[in-house]
């Protein structure tokens, strides 16, 4: 499984599950900023986009960075509410991440967790939740 990682805000000790660009899920539309189209069945494809992704917290966008990290990343403006998690512990590259999700990358710095198959947009946002409990805290 690559090493991935992403900025979150905490619910006990583990990432929020939601549709948010800072937690534990993907934005849909009719958001602006969706990360994948959804069919009008509801279901969503591989190779549409996903949960974005960095190879490591440094390489998230600094309003993705917590202010309070600015001695380490500079320029970075993001809630102190914000967390940066890692999860895995493999190179960058395309692999599957979870049962029912896959890893693509689409540069160096950046990927997506999508969906293995056609699902309905539900089973995804699940699979999403049901790696909760691999994320850690790393911000070293």
């Amino acid at each position: 499984m690559p090493l991935i990682y992403r900025s979150m805000h905490a619910d006990g000790g583990k990432p929020r599950v939601g549709p948010s660009a800072t937690m534990l899920g993907a934005r849909v539309p009719p958001s602006e900023h969706a990360d994948l189209p959804v069919e009008s069945d509801n279901t969503v494809r591989p190779s549409t986009g996903g949960m974005s992704v960095a190879p490591t917290w440094r390489d998230l966008p600094p309003w993705r960075i917590s202010k309070r990290l600015r001695g380490k990343v500079k320029g970075a403006t993001g809630s102190a509410e914000v967390y940066c998690w890692r999860m895995g512990n493999g190179p960058f590259v395309a692999e599957p991440v979870a049962n029912g999700l896959f890893f693509r990358p689409d540069s160096d710095s950046h990927g997506v967790v999508e969906p293995d198959c056609a699902m309905l947009l539900a089973a995804y946002q699940a699979a999403l939740a049901a790696t909760c409990d691999q994320w850690v805290i790393d911000e070293e």
